[in-house]
């Protein structure tokens, strides 16, 4: 209390002198010290001047350095363009004459001799054909002495090859992007296109050496001058004429080289200049004067300020020590050893609404004590006051003077005076009311979510990265592995668990499962996957994720839903489906088996007359093995016919599991060709193939896909038929393209199309344009093509006139292995792709 009133009336007597001490200072030290300002301004002036004067002079200076500067680099710049420029000029004239026909090995080495001895920079020099190949041998040139270093051979074809593709396409003259061997020269290759007409001849690729163009190309003067070198776009020097290091203060300009462009740039660096040695005298000696008049002045007036700052000092600390008292926001109450209040600062009235005259020199029951906390508040006041109050603080309610109450925490220390006395206790005080309030609700958050985290029908679980421990599992995953975590590896894979792969203590964590970075993990979220656990004999549609931990560390999250029963139906949909596309091929079958029975008779037929034949001859004793071996020949032939066409539809209504292999398309088209060729016959239909004579292999079931094109020639050949049946030479065409990475077949007929309302439902189940049909061909066909990776779809063949000459049936399927990244991001071509194409 006493250490307060002192403390007090020091800090209003300080304030008191600070509200004199003003008058006195305008009227006292100041005003006599104004005669030092005349000297000060004038020296001030004085300096500005002669640095504004020098100023102006250095920058004229620098100026016109800047100034030839600039045109010494564009001079550089220029004659290293003409330089490239007649090359390339010389390199388009050798492209004429090589399609002029003056195209031999002699002439061609004569010519590229005369343009790499007018341009040394030149390395390597020769005709590449269309499939960027050597047209001949490469020209070794020892008669032009020196060459500079050269690249290595793969170095050197990645240079020639680096732009081939842009001048083919572009016809024109291309530079490739710089290229740099394992010592760092750079290197740069022109590639001239040869066109005859519109034939693609190839290239005429040139290597150019950067340090070749820079020594070859920059007149000597220039570089006695000046620091000369070629920058690439990442401001690496490729060439210099000068190994002299670079300074700081070197002045430099940059220009842009086009050609051959590609970032590259010429830089001239300009040589340090001489200074003038009196002048710079001069200059520091007015500088030193004028800094030893200022320190003189300086220390006259700093000697003047001593008093004045003594003054000031005395009541700075007692205002000092008060504003920070009052600017902090946590409240503060001392109480002396008796537990009366001795001192509140203005948080504490702020926070509380007393104010200080309301509780200095109160004692318990204070005014902030809520009536119904009496007991409890006392008894933490007791606690106080014998030394008991805990480190962590009391919680407690407090009441403001208005009458609301609000949550707060005491914490409380014994108070020292200089003397090292306890004279009370010193309690600081903070209002947690928000806080709590966020817990309550972090706690009831916290709360809801595992509630439905635990009523979830999924198991989930989450598993530290750096070791195999469970932090945390829910209901469902309890139920089917425990509490152990055996359970979230096998739904992750079935992998081991390496402790080794991460460490928590290193910044560099790498993932236990993956071995990636932590960094990245967290940043990703893997798709979903099927995983089958033999232990429990479920499905499970597997998520992860990883995550950070509540204590910092790296974890994996994972859900996994049952989806056992999901893929029950899968199988045995695939059962019924396998089921229906067999029925297909035996219903196709056997509406074509009157057709089979005429094919068949037909061979069977010959055999009989052939051999009837041979039996008579012999009993006539007219024959000669010349007259029998001609007829044995032609019934072996008709007996190999019949027996092709057995086995064809042995394997089109064999039934066995769906399985893709690599197959031809020529092969697929021939069998199905052949099959539908004899009902095709039956109504008097030509069936004709047009196809390319190398076609990509496809990874399909082939009986499958033959399947699809046998249903689409007999559609084909019943819609002609009903439509046009006394059509002179009918023909059905089935035509095999390439488009974007598919295979299109597309069968084409005379018939009568089809209408927009028909195409809609054409492919829909058990719809149908036959009075007799099911509608389930052409679904099935569909469903195929789809398992394929491919589309199936209608369009009409339609006339300039707007006339309709009959459909068109495009079936397109993916070039490569099923899952391969060949075709992993193709799309199936529109309808109007391969129509424009046809």
């Amino acid at each position: 209390m006493l250490t307060d009133r002192l403390f007090a009336r020091s800090a209003r007597s300080a304030g008191s002198s600070a509200d004199s001490s003003p008058s006195r200072w305008h009227h006292g030290p100041w005003w006599s010290n104004s005669y030092l300002l005349t000297p000060l301004l004038s020296i001030l002036v004085f300096l500005v001047v002669m640095s504004l004067i020098l100023w102006s002079l250095n920058r004229r200076e620098q100026q016109q350095q800047e100034d030839t500067l600039y045109r010494n680099v564009a001079w550089a710049q220029q004659q290293i363009r003409l330089s490239m420029t007649g090359a390339q000029e010389q390199l388009q004239a050798l492209s004429r004459d090589l399609v002029s026909g003056r195209a031999d090995p002699h002439s061609f080495q004569v010519s590229t001799a005369d343009i790499m001895q007018g341009h040394p920079e030149i390395l390597y020099m020769n005709w590449y054909t269309s499939a960027q190949q050597p047209r001949w041998p490469n020209n070794a040139l020892p008669g032009l002495g020196q060459r500079l270093a050269k690249p290595n051979d793969q170095q050197m074809d990645e240079a020639v090859k680096a732009a081939f593709a842009e001048a083919r396409n572009t016809r024109r003259q291309v530079y490739s992007p710089l290229m740099y061997d394992d010592v760092g020269n750079g290197y740069i290759t022109l590639q001239t296109p040869v066109y005859r007409d519109r034939d693609f001849l190839g290239t005429i690729a040139a290597v150019f050496s950067i340090e070749g163009i820079l020594k070859r190309d920059i007149p000597p003067e220039l570089s006695a001058k000046y620091k000369i070198s070629i920058i690439d776009v990442n401001n690496r020097e490729l060439a210099t004429t000068s190994t002299r290091p670079r300074l700081p203060r070197d002045a430099y300009y940059d220009l842009p080289l086009d050609p051959p462009g590609q970032g590259v740039s010429v830089r001239v660096y300009a040589y340090p200049q001489m200074t003038n040695f009196t002048n710079n005298t001069l200059v520091w000696l007015v500088a030193g004067l004028s800094c030893f008049v200022l320190w003189s002045l300086w220390s006259l007036w700093k000697h003047t300020r001593q008093r004045f700052e003594a003054q000031q000092a005395l009541y700075a600390e007692a205002f000092f020590r008060r504003a920070m008292e009052n600017s902090v926001l946590i409240g503060m109450r001392v109480l002396d050893m008796h537990g009366r209040i001795t001192h509140v600062n203005p948080a504490f009235c702020r926070m509380t609404g007393w104010d200080e005259s309301d509780l200095v020199g109160k004692n318990a029951p204070f005014p902030y004590w809520p009536r119904d906390s009496y007991p409890e508040m006392q008894r933490q006041l007791d606690m106080t006051l014998r030394g008991k109050a805990p480190s962590s603080g009391f919680e407690l309610r407090v009441r403001r003077k208005d009458g609301s109450l609000f949550h707060a925490r005491l914490y409380v220390s014994p108070l020292i005076d200089s003397s090292g006395r306890q004279t009370g206790w010193m309690s600081s005080m903070t209002d947690i009311t928000e806080p709590k309030r966020a817990r309550e609700e972090l706690a009831a958050a916290h709360e809801r979510f595992t509630t439905v985290l635990e009523s979830l029908d999924a198991a989930v679980s989450v598993l530290a990265a750096d070791e195999a421990e469970l932090l945390f599992a829910n209901r469902y995953y309890r139920h089917l592995f425990g509490i152990r975590p055996d359970g979230h590896l096998e739904l992750a894979g079935g992998g081991s668990f390496d402790s080794s792969a991460a460490s928590s203590d290193s910044i560099d964590m790498v993932d236990a499962f993956a071995g990636l970075p932590a960094a990245a993990l967290t940043e990703s979220t893997a798709d979903a996957q099927e995983v089958y656990v033999q232990g429990i004999q479920k499905w499970f549609e597997v998520r992860r994720q990883y995550i950070q931990w509540v204590d910092g560390h790296l974890a994996q999250m994972q859900i996994a839903t049952d989806i056992t029963t999901r893929k029950q139906a899968q199988e045995l949909a695939r059962q019924q489906d396998e089921k229906l596309q067999f029925t297909s091929r035996l219903m196709t079958m056997g509406e074509m088996a009157s057709s089979l029975a005429h094919e068949l008779n037909q061979p069977l037929a010959a055999i009989n007359n052939y051999c009837s034949g041979t039996v008579a001859l012999v009993k006539s004793g007219r024959t000669t093995p010349d007259n029998l071996l001609p007829v044995l020949e032609k019934t072996a032939q008709q007996a190999v016919r019949a027996g092709m066409i057995i086995k064809r539809i042995r394997e089109f209504v064999k039934r066995s599991e769906p399985k893709r292999q690599a197959t031809r398309v020529a092969d697929i088209v021939a069998d199905a060709v052949g099959l539908a060729e004899i009902e095709a016959r039956k109504r008097r239909i030509r069936i004709v193939t047009d196809m390319r004579s190398r076609l990509p292999v496809i990874y399909v079931d082939p009986v499958l896909i033959e399947q699809v094109l046998v249903n689409l020639l007999k559609n084909a050949a019943e819609a002609m038929h009903d439509a046009r049946p006394d059509a002179v030479d009918p023909v059905i065409r089935v035509v095999v393209r390439l488009d974007s990475g598919f295979v299109c077949i597309s069968v084409v007929d005379q018939g009568p199309g089809v209408d927009e309302a028909t195409a809609e439902r054409l492919f829909e189940p058990f719809y149908s344009t036959k009075s007799d049909g099911m509608g389930m061909g052409l679904n099935i066909c569909r469903s195929i093509i789809e398992s394929h990776r491919g589309r199936l779809w209608v369009v009409n063949n339609v006339e300039s006139d707007g006339h309709i000459t009959g459909a068109t049936f495009h079936c397109s399927l993916p070039i490569g292995e099923p899952d391969g990244p060949s075709n992993g991001g193709s799309e199936a071509p529109t309808p109007q792709t391969v129509t424009g194409e046809l």
